[in-house]
Order: structure tokens, then sequence, then C-alpha cells
């Protein structure tokens, strides 16, 4: 004669042995989202399709004045010297993510912060090579369709795939804040100055956004 009970408590064993295994699988064993990050103050969009170029669907090349570094370096660096990790998530047909390279990345007053305070990961959202977490690797979720998205640009953006996006990581490699689309140089600028300095943790955004000085001309 079955017992529902038992069965029911084995069901319920199941599911937190399957959801345990998702959650260390993916990075959110290690994130956190203070109340007072960038994106709670913005608008963002909700998709990539609203600055999705459609007509770019060309190799992606980079000539950055930033001293962009692989995940994997980022990670062992941060480990020996611990710094903030700032990674852009672009493809490779995407419009806006080109724009952010040629004109808000290849800003000097932007590149010089970000070489200064971070280390700076470029990471393509459709790349076929693996990346390591940790004890966690990360592969494409289907390495027949050159559209896939990776697993490691999934975890990390919590599936909202849009591109650009731009994810700070603090010294302790744990996620601060994503932000979405693409931003000029003069828009970017109190971002990184307000997570590379730390004053994220002790100030509200709006109240460091109205007494920032900028440093572009």
């Amino acid at each position: 004669m079955f017992n529902w009970k038992d069965i029911s408590m084995a069901g319920l064993i199941i599911l937190a042995i399957v959801f345990f295994a998702f959650k260390k699988s993916t990075l959110q064993a290690s994130i956190n989202t203070p109340e007072n990050k960038v994106s709670n103050f913005i608008d963002q969009p909700s998709t990539n399709f609203e600055f999705v170029s459609q007509n770019t669907y060309t190799e992606f090349k980079d000539n950055s004045s930033v001293n962009w570094i692989s995940f994997s370096e980022a990670y062992k660096k941060c480990k020996m010297n611990p710094r903030p990790i700032m990674i852009d998530v672009y493809t490779t047909w995407c419009g806006p993510c080109k724009m952010m390279s040629s004109q808000t990345f290849n800003n000097p007053a932007i590149a010089k912060y970000i070489n200064d305070n971070f280390y700076a990961v470029k990471f393509d959202a459709e790349t076929k090579d693996s990346v390591k977490f940790d004890s966690y690797v990360f592969v494409s979720s289907d390495v027949n369709n050159p559209k896939a998205p990776h697993q490691f640009a999934a975890s990390i953006l919590d599936n909202q795939l849009a591109y650009p996006s731009i994810v700070f990581l603090n010294n302790q490699i744990q996620r601060i804040d994503i932000l979405k689309g693409f931003m000029t140089a003069n828009q970017f600028e109190p971002i990184i100055h307000y997570y590379g300095s730390g004053d994220y943790q002790t100030t509200k955004w709006d109240d460091y956004h109205k007494t920032f000085v900028s440093a572009i001309k």
C-alpha cells in the first residue's frame, strides 16, 4: 500500500536537490544586490531588441584603449590582488556594442579610470569557449547554433540577455549591478567612479550622481 506522505516527502527532497544543484551551477551563489545600485534609479530596456542593430552581423573588432582580459585572468588576478571587475557582455552582431567600444570605452578619461581601478573583461555572449568560475565550468548552450547564448552570459545576466550589458563585480567577485544598453562616456563616467571607488557601499546613486564632477571635457 502506497504511503502518499512518504512519496510527497521524497518529491520535496528531490526538488530541493535539483534546486541546489542548479543554484550551485550558476554565479548566483556569489551574488549580492545592494539597494543603492545604479539600476534601481535609471530606466533600462527589458529586452535587447530595442537597441540591437540587425544589419551589423560582422566580426567584432576591438581597438579599445581599455586593457581587456579574459574572465579567467580577471578571476586569478582578483584572488591575488583584489579589485572590482567590470564585464562588458556583447555579441558580434550588436551595433550598440560596437558603439560602446569605439566611443565610450575609447574615451581617454573612461579608459584610464577603468584601467586604474578595475579588471576589465570583454565577454562574447555567444562564444563557444568554456569559462571556468571557481569549481564550475560554463559552456555554450548549443555548440551547433552560432547564436546560442553561453551559459556564463545567461547566468551572470539572470537569463535577461540584453546587449550590451555591463556587469560590475566587487573585489570578492560578487555581483553588484547590471546595466543594459548603450551609454555615452558622460553617462558612463559617474557609474564607473561610483563602483570603482567603493562609494556604492555607503551612498545612494542619486545622491552620488548629484554631486559628481566630470573630468570629461
